[in-house]
């Protein structure tokens, strides 16, 4: 049975779908190394900020989760993929008015935005 967006799209949204989970109990038990962590986290206000997007990535994750099932639910699909490219986009925004450029948040987030592009305009050539 082929899924709609095929194999390897497929792949890539389980990747990410595991990716928002993974990154949200790194959050909760505070297993990411503050070297790491993006300019201002200690701010809570910035600490506020990134967890609103909690919300928005968890159900980017439940709708990809259910959107990938079988042959795959368009509609979950595009809802997912939706989510995903404004998590990423709204943080390299952020970012860029705030004048943090590190690549270890803008990578991750770029690659977000636009796997999220990319399966938007892949559902929207099948359709």
């Amino acid at each position: 049975m082929e899924h709609v967006v095929g194999k390897g799209t497929k792949n890539l949204l389980i990747s990410i779908d595991f990716g928002f989970i993974i990154y949200w109990g790194l959050i909760v038990f505070g297993l990411i190394p503050h070297d790491w962590v993006f300019q201002n986290y200690d701010d809570l206000n910035v600490k506020a900020w990134n967890w609103s997007f909690f919300p928005l990535d968890i159900a980017a994750s439940i709708t990809g989760f259910l959107g990938i099932k079988g042959k795959g639910n368009w509609t979950l699909l595009i809802v997912s993929a939706t989510l995903t490219m404004v998590a990423g986009g709204m943080a390299i925004v952020f970012w860029s008015i705030q004048g943090f450029f590190n690549l270890g948040w803008w990578i991750p987030n770029l690659f977000l935005f636009l796997s999220g592009l990319f399966v938007l305009i892949k559902l929207k050539r099948i359709k």
